[in-house]
């Protein structure tokens, strides 16, 4: 019998975000803004075209919204589907920043 893979719970988390695909081309940057946030994706609405399987660097800028100092999380990731304007990324590797340290 085959195992069910458990998917991450997703938080519904509107906030800025911008974009460089890789390897750097035409129009391979933009600006956008999350719709959901989870352990192993994001999920980001643009005006931007973008294909499945890019590599691409988003940097969201989430504030205070944790309650502490602002951050900023860089994520590197590759595209696996764009539907309407709705970019999901599958996240390879995170951080988060103190935005003093992105200056």
């Amino acid at each position: 019998m085959g195992t069910m893979q458990e998917r991450s719970h997703r938080f519904e988390i509107r906030r800025p975000v911008e974009f460089r695909l890789k390897p750097p081309g035409a129009r391979n940057e933009g600006t956008g803004q999350t719709l959901n946030i989870s352990k192993g994706g994001i999920l980001f609405e643009t005006e931007s075209e973008i294909g499945t399987g890019r590599k691409i660097e988003l940097t969201v800028h989430v504030g205070d919204a944790m309650g502490g100092p602002p951050v900023t999380l860089h994520v590197q990731g590759i595209t696996v589907r764009n539907e309407n304007g709705a970019v999901a990324v599958s996240v390879k590797k995170h951080r988060l920043r103190p935005v003093d340290a992105d200056a």
